[in-house]
């Protein structure tokens, strides 16, 4: 219908002067954006990470949710948690995995649907859980991979077993820090060993039980202050979330403090001692560093300059290094510091870490053989989570184009081509994931140090990947 034959009632209205415009959009709500701060959470996991965050409870922290998952249901019943979370009852029937990974494993995997609800719509996921045992070493890895599905920045604190519980407990904490290093942002190990070290004459055995819980609640409360604290220097998610763009380095972690005239030189010294920064002096070298200084009103910028200059001296590499500080009046003459580190040393051929969504998974069905029009049974594709290049995106793409009637070619056709690069491209690199028999030196004591294994390869040790 043209302009002319409209009718009057078809014809648009002219604008009437006298009706007021329309009212502008409403301002934002600057009472919900106030309210929107990051989402945290503390998951203890077993019956070592439930304990540590029964401790944490009791600090009354602010805006930090907590929750606990055990295999164990009268040990849940036990915890003033609130969220109480129960896997595997079909498998374990509520008695515990038994200090077997394998069930921790099951049970998790029995309740997958449980746990997301559980870790979903957090920023940040603080897991904590003790390796070497059934559910601490069977089930965080599987509960850290579901969390990092929802693009939450994921950082696990573990203690590991004493030298005297046996090479079966060390050998299953060391598969459980392995999965766990592979699907966390940062893995953060206690050794229990430096605590023995450090234990007095009469020091109990739970007193350094409760000392483990001690350092592993420091060292989450510290991130928490720093992400919610307003200071001088703020250090915000982001740029917590930036220093983990990449996942499989190596952390390094450490807080200390001082008092008095000799704070800050006490504080220096102090780091050297924390027993999360369980690692030679050789490896405390970080890429990335963060650090949070916290004093009271009498911090000085001379005292932050020799904080920042000695703490660069001995844990830089050229690192990218990013300051906070806090000033606290009920600090008075108290200097808190904390250091976050990344390396870049193990992460040769892992992707920049990106929230679930935005991965790209590029699905190769396997080829017909010539002359057959059977279709392969479903299921049995095979998946490969790799960028394809440019060659290879083009040599698929010219495959999708061709004409149906055209009969495929076997062996030599594109889609052929696409496939051995991806498999060329999966197979250069050789991760070692798990460590090979011991041989002859399987039933003797291992060399540790630090809680480092010294007859393990030092490419295993620090996550380093062979790439021929």
């Amino acid at each position: 219908m043209s302009t002319d034959d409209r009718t009057p009632d078809d014809q648009p209205l002219p604008l009437d002067p006298r009706v007021p415009p329309p009212p502008p959009p409403p301002p934002p709500d600057h009472a919900a954006l106030a309210d929107r701060t990051v989402a945290i959470k503390v998951i203890g996991i077993g019956g070592a990470g439930a304990n540590c965050v029964d401790r944490l409870k009791m600090e009354n922290l602010d805006r930090l949710n907590m929750a606990v998952i055990n295999t164990d249901y009268q040990a849940l019943t036990t915890s003033p948690v609130q969220e109480k979370i129960l896997i595997g009852s079909g498998i374990t029937r509520g008695l515990g995995a038994g200090g077997d990974p394998d069930l921790g494993r099951a049970a998790a995997e029995h309740d997958r649907e449980k746990i997301t609800t559980a870790v979903k719509d957090n920023d940040l996921i603080f897991l904590i859980a003790g390796m070497g045992g059934g559910t601490g070493s069977g089930a965080a890895p599987t509960v850290a991979e579901i969390a990092t599905e929802t693009g939450a920045l994921v950082i696990a604190f573990v203690t590991q077993p004493f030298n005297f519980e046996g090479t079966r407990r060390i050998k299953q904490a060391e598969d459980g820090l392995i999965a766990l290093r592979k699907v966390c942002d940062a893995v953060i190990p206690l050794p229990n060993d430096i605590l023995l070290q450090e234990a007095s004459e009469g020091e109990t055995a739970l007193d350094s039980f409760a000392r483990a819980d001690e350092w592993i609640g420091r060292a989450v409360k510290s991130i928490w202050s720093m992400l919610h604290r307003t200071g001088l220097i703020n250090l915000d998610f982001a740029t917590l979330r930036q220093a983990f763009h990449t996942r499989g380095g190596k952390t390094l972690f450490g807080l200390a403090a001082g008092n008095g005239d000799h704070a800050v030189s006490d504080a220096i010294e102090g780091l050297k001692l924390c027993p999360l920064l369980a690692t030679p002096d050789f490896a405390r070298k970080a890429d990335r560093l963060l650090v949070n200084i916290v004093g009271g009103t009498n911090l000085s910028l001379p005292k932050v300059n020799d904080i920042m200059t000695a703490v660069t001296e001995q844990f830089g590499r050229d690192s990218h290094i990013i300051m906070g500080a806090v000033i606290d009046e009920d600090m008075q003459d108290r200097v808190e510091v904390v250091i976050l580190g990344t390396t870049d040393l193990g992460t040769r051929g892992y992707t920049p870490r990106r929230p679930p969504a935005s991965r790209s998974r590029t699905t190769v069905a396997p080829l017909p053989s010539s002359g057959s029009n059977r279709a392969a049974p479903a299921g049995r594709h095979t998946e490969l989570d790799l960028e394809l290049t440019s060659d290879s995106a083009q040599a698929t793409t010219g495959a999708e184009d061709t004409d149906a009637t055209t009969t495929p070619r076997a062996v030599h056709g594109p889609s052929a081509k696409a496939q051995a690069a991806a498999a060329k491209a999966a197979q250069d690199e050789f991760a070692f994931g798990e460590m090979q028999n011991r041989g002859t030196f399987e039933h003797t004591d291992r060399n540790l140090h630090f809680g480092e294994d010294l007859d393990v390869p030092t490419y295993f040790r620090k996550g380093i990947k062979i790439v021929l």
